[in-house]
């Protein structure tokens, strides 16, 4: 539906701009954290854990939509923990 029409019939051409809906906002993770990437626009990485799988779940979001998922094994985050505290902003 588009212009509040049914059907899929509307009066825009083809090309034409149109000004969309905001995404509804999503709840945090009730394990985890939600950061907010620099570059705005919704993008977002939630941690969360699942202890009982061992894993944690990195996922990227926009808005109200998890685009990608990576689980990572609490067996590599000493690992993973140890890569990002040692970069450029772990060495001032």
């Amino acid at each position: 539906m588009l212009d509040g029409l049914a059907g899929g019939v509307h009066d825009r051409a083809v090309g034409d701009v149109v000004r969309l809906q905001a995404l509804a906002t999503v709840a945090a993770p009730d394990h985890g954290e939600v950061f907010v990437d620099a570059r705005g626009d919704g993008r977002a990485m939630r941690v969360n854990w699942h202890e009982s799988e061992g894993v944690v779940v990195l996922s990227l979001w926009k808005g109200a939509i998890c685009t990608a998922t990576f689980r990572v094994p609490a067996t590599d985050l000493p690992d993973l923990l140890r890569a990002l505290t040692d970069g450029p902003l772990g060495k001032v």
